[in-house]
């Protein structure tokens, strides 16, 4: 029976909310701060913070790429025994896989899930079965946009105010990085949003050491300041420091047994999924 090949490496999923998180490979930028050059697999599985500290340490070397993809057929039984409300597609940038349509029809058809895509917007896919996009917009400043990612922020505008105009739901997050995407290009950042609507939430998220770059991350009073400065502009506006409590457990279906440590389970790290959960995603 052929199969069709997908760039989907990782898939985690939190038994208590019937969540998945399918993680592609591949992107269309080249920012500096990528997590994925920190980490490849869901921060949220217990090796990674099961003691806390972890999630605060910078790492010592650069993560090593996938070397094992799935495809659409050995995704879907590996779902099949689940009962799903949600699924994220995310990873470095799933709209990139020719298969991505087709992942989203199937997941559609078979559970009926509510559909969320993570991306930076620079090039969309079909979002036919598509429920909600979250767009990671890097930076307003096109220069500073180009510096951070080797790309005009260009497409990316456009994008989010064609995929409004579409009727999508959306959300909009951005990293602040002291020094560099700082408070007030948050605040532009939010200026625009609301310039689309002021109602799309905001989600204001700390930088994580990654890579070999020299910035390094956001006080708790610094992440502060950027929700209030986007505050004037939205009505909802969200922001973590990746050191709030995990409520939920997260497993690794693919790997199998990925992520898994020796201690107790000790949930001490607010995951994305609960993040997207306030929201209403």
């Amino acid at each position: 029976m052929k199969r069709t090949p997908t760039n989907i490496y990782h898939i985690a999923y939190t038994p208590d909310t019937n969540e998945v998180c399918l993680f592609f490979w591949g992107c269309n930028l080249e920012c500096r701060g990528c997590y994925c050059r920190r980490r490849i697999y869901s921060p949220m599985l217990q090796d990674f913070n099961h003691d806390g500290p972890n999630v605060l340490k910078d790492p010592t070397r650069l993560a090593e790429p996938p070397n094992k993809f799935l495809t659409l057929e050995e995704v879907m039984e590996i779902l099949d025994p689940f009962e799903l409300k949600q699924v994220v597609l995310e990873g470095q940038e799933a709209g990139l896989d020719p298969a991505y349509p087709l992942v989203a029809e199937a997941l559609h058809n078979r559970f009926g899930s509510n559909n969320v895509l993570l991306t930076n917007g620079y090039q969309l896919p079909d979002l036919t079965h598509t429920d909600k996009v979250e767009f990671g917009i890097k930076a307003i400043s096109e220069t500073l946009n180009i510096h951070y990612t080797g790309r005009s922020n260009k497409p990316v505008l456009e994008n989010l105010i064609k995929t409004y105009r579409m009727g999508k739901k959306i959300i909009v997050e951005s990293v602040l990085i002291p020094e560099y995407i700082g408070v007030e290009e948050i605040e532009r950042i939010a200026r625009f949003v609301a310039s689309v609507s002021n109602e799309i939430p905001f989600i204001i998220l700390p930088y994580f050491k990654s890579g070999e770059n020299p910035w390094r991350r956001p006080t708790k009073q610094e992440l502060e300041s950027a929700a209030l400065a986007a505050k004037q502009h939205l009505s909802t506006v969200y922001h973590f420091t990746g050191e709030e409590k995990l409520e939920w457990k997260v497993e690794s279906l693919f790997p199998p047994g990925l992520g898994r440590a020796d201690l107790e389970y000790l949930p001490v790290l607010k995951s994305m999924d609960e993040r997207r959960e306030l929201v209403g995603v």
